[in-house]
């Protein structure tokens, strides 16, 4: 069984930034699970998801496509 990566994506400004990081995870077919958000109840915010350690470097890749349009950085830990 494949085992989990941390994926980081910090200065995550807005909902809609938040929800492009779930679409590209989807789009990419991986299983992903939001572990949590600092802080919980406002903006800007760190997410961190668990997502399969195997579609790191496609996770990672996607992700710094986007960076540049909503101005969040994301590396797998």
């Amino acid at each position: 069984m494949p085992g989990e990566a941390m994926l980081r994506v910090g200065n995550v400004r807005d909902e809609a930034a938040l929800e492009s990081v779930r679409d590209a995870l989807d789009r990419l077919g991986v299983d992903y699970e939001h572990v949590r958000s600092e802080p919980e109840d406002r903006f800007p915010q760190t997410a961190y998801f668990y997502v399969p350690d195997d579609s790191a470097e496609d996770v990672e890749s996607t992700l710094a496509d986007l960076a540049g349009e909503y101005g969040f950085d994301a590396e797998v830990l």
